[in-house]
């Protein structure tokens, strides 16, 4: 996915408590993207000519682009110099380019990211590495930039490594732009409502090319309308779409022009057969919703989109409540068996585990029969959710909680220790994603009950850096990490409650371990430290006293 967009999660706005406790790459505005965002080192080989600024390859102004020149950031260099509208001591790959303005006092600059570019931006300066005039994180299309005539300026073209790599790209500056004709739903007014009825579905096909942000959501788009008669689950998919959707907007809005937007409870890329989305919106009222298409550089052109509507159930999927709990089996090792909770909906307000309170906006159940009293349940993701685990003795209805299972982030493993179980009773165990699941990807995760203490589910090779802890916690601001015992070094980010990073740095591992001492640094709070071993992430909370 590019970083315009899994960067895409600046959606947690309307979360900020959890975003605090929990920050993932934020980049815009609820646009997601199919690409996996990559914090990877890129192994360079010669930089590029116009590696900085002194070098900085001449470009023409032109009347139009239609003969853009061609770039290349994969093997660049990183300039110490942050940017005005990105994430500060973000490593940059960047690479320079000058152009006279001539008696312009406006151009327009077309920065267009090849296959192989999975984050772009770039910077407008008044000189070389002098003032930002002009600055723009994954531009989705042509943009005017005021200059002042017979001047000098520089373009940084770059990609921050938070979330995404270099590669290759087209870049114009001119003194027009094409105007190119809209859709004729480029306006949410003109998108011409379908009926979809109960137990069906309907299909929507057009072409989002030429489409501007006409409503003023942050990202060009078509529209399509729907209405339903009556209270629905509704599905949302682009199956058949060709190329696949890459890049696809999380709202859907209730009223011309965009006004209040409902989010998914969840999307997957499994039900449709060709891997494009689907998004689902349960309990969805009576009345007519608009959805915009998005148009980016990775998704204009042709689309297919079909909705469709079942009547509101108490729940969508099998095992959303206790009592359709799906069982599982106590072994003596732990044999993972994979689950998903898509479309999954609350069924009880999220658990306080530690010090942290996440979302349960998509938990789901499973129960089983304890054969010994000491007994571990192990969750690990396939992916980057955060795992909560919660166990409740009773019987449904009549539930509660025993224990709970919280201590790593995203994309890391949990056991739930249970140690003074009842043989032959039934337990319930609830299973969800710390965060809102629309917000940060499709779930699933694997899940096993064993006997004794420690699951061993998630944990693989030696080398991995998601293998660790971290400890002590709370802690003054000094800590030990534990990582595999084979790890050389370790990249580390810590954020703070507001998702602004405080620390981040390379460091080497020592026996498996790497220590850090951020004292006097890191004030009182709650903090987000997030290590990268090049092979595996892993994210730990942190609290400093």
């Amino acid at each position: 996915m590019d970083r315009l967009l899994l960067t895409l999660a600046i959606l947690l706005l309307a979360f900020q408590p959890m975003a605090a406790q929990e920050k993932q790459g934020t980049r815009t505005a609820m646009l997601r993207s199919a690409a996996v965002l990559q914090s990877v080192n890129i192994a360079r080989g010669s930089a590029p000519a116009n590696d900085d600024c002194a070098n900085a390859q001449t470009i023409a102004v032109s009347t139009d682009c239609d003969s853009p020149i061609a770039g290349n950031n994969a093997e660049a260099t990183d300039v110490p110099l942050d940017v005005p509208c990105d994430d500060p001591g973000s490593e940059l790959l960047d690479v320079w380019y000058t152009f006279n303005s001539g008696s312009l006092t406006t151009v327009y600059v077309d920065l267009a990211p090849g296959a192989g570019m999975t984050d772009h931006a770039m910077v407008v300066y008044d000189g070389c590495a002098g003032e930002a005039v002009y600055c723009m994180v994954a531009p989705v299309a042509v943009q005017e930039v005021e200059v002042a005539a017979n001047t000098d300026y520089w373009i940084r073209v770059y990609s921050n490594l938070n979330y995404g790599v270099g590669g290759a790209f087209t870049l114009c500056v001119s003194s027009e732009t094409v105007i190119a004709s809209t859709p004729p739903n480029d306006l949410c007014a003109d998108a011409v409502p379908q009926v979809v009825a109960l137990g069906s579905s309907v299909s929507f096909n057009g072409d989002n090319t030429g489409a501007t942000d006409s409503e003023g959501i942050g990202y060009n788009s078509a529209w399509e309308a729907f209405t339903i008669n009556a209270c629905a689950d509704v599905k949302l998919d682009f199956c058949g779409t060709t190329p696949n959707i890459q890049d696809f907007w999380l709202l859907l809005y209730t009223s011309c022009p965009a006004g209040t937007g409902i989010f998914p409870s969840s999307y997957d890329t499994t039900t449709c057969a060709d891997g494009n989305f689907t998004l689902c919106f349960p309990d969805l009222a009576p009345g007519t919703y608009y959805y915009g298409l998005a148009a980016t550089n990775n998704n204009t052109g042709p689309y297919t989109m079909t909705v469709s509507a079942e009547a509101c159930a108490p729940d969508e999927a099998a095992n959303d409540d206790c009592s359709a709990a799906i069982a599982l089996t106590v072994n003596a090792t732990c044999l993972p068996q994979y689950f998903t909770n898509a479309c999954a909906t609350e069924s009880l307000p999220a658990v306080t585990c530690g010090t942290f309170t996440g979302d349960a906006s998509d938990d789901v159940w499973y129960s089983f029969v304890a054969t010994a009293t000491e007994i571990t349940i192990g969750g690990a993701p396939r992916g980057n959710m955060d795992v909560v685990l919660e166990l409740f003795e009773g019987s449904c209805g009549n539930l509660t909680s025993i224990g709970c299972s919280d201590v790593n982030g995203a994309g890391g493993s949990e056991d739930l220790v249970a140690p003074a179980l009842t043989v032959d009773d039934t337990y319930h165990l609830r299973v969800y994603d710390f965060r809102p699941q629309f917000a940060f990807g499709e779930p699933g995760f694997d899940l096993c009950v064993v006997e004794g203490v420690g699951s061993g589910v998630g944990l693989s090779e030696l080398n991995k850096a998601g293998t660790g802890t971290l400890f002590p916690n709370p802690s003054t601001g000094a800590f030990t990490i534990t990582v595999g015992e084979q790890a050389a070094q370790v990249d580390y980010t810590i954020t703070d409650a507001t998702g602004r990073i405080v620390l981040q740095k390379r460091i080497r591992a020592s026996n498996g371990r790497i220590a850090l001492d951020a004292t006097g640094v890191l004030s009182a709070g709650h903090y987000v430290v997030r290590i990268d071993d090049g092979i595996s992430t892993a994210t730990h909370r942190l609290i400093v006293n």
